[in-house]
């Protein structure tokens, strides 16, 4: 279920696998997908899904609007030079496009090999990077 932190900001420990876990800062205004109880102690706000009206017939009703997400996984993998275990880390590591892209505009260094740091950057950030 997906929550916006409304107020300060909080670390949030999330499984990394069995009996890994790991810290993610989660900042005011910034959305998480963590189970309801996780989100409800640690007072975050529902983030409720888009909804429209629409017609069944002469019937009103309201639909939700699902976005489809975006395969991550397989944009990282199409870059020449990156397989699946490393676009397995980086996913480990970003589990979102826009926190890798993120971490690229404030100049983070990223904790991967340079050649693969340099085609993360070209693809993800910087002035001429593509928007997928």
């Amino acid at each position: 279920m997906e929550f916006i932190n409304r107020g300060e900001p909080v670390q949030v420990q999330q499984s990394d696998g069995p009996g890994r876990y790991r810290f993610e800062l989660v900042r005011t205004g910034e959305t998480i997908d963590v189970t309801e109880d996780v989100g409800t102690r640690l007072g975050f706000e529902k983030v409720k899904p888009k909804t429209t009206e629409g017609k069944i017939g002469k019937v009103k009703v309201e639909t939700k609007q699902i976005e489809k997400p975006v395969e991550y996984k397989s944009i990282i993998e199409k870059i020449k030079g990156i397989g699946r275990k490393t676009a397995k880390d980086i996913i480990r590591v970003f589990p979102t496009i826009a926190k890798l892209q993120r971490a690229i505009s404030n100049k983070e260094v990223l904790p991967f090999r340079d050649d693969v740091e340099k085609k993360l950057k070209k693809k993800f950030g910087g002035t001429n990077a593509r928007k997928n």
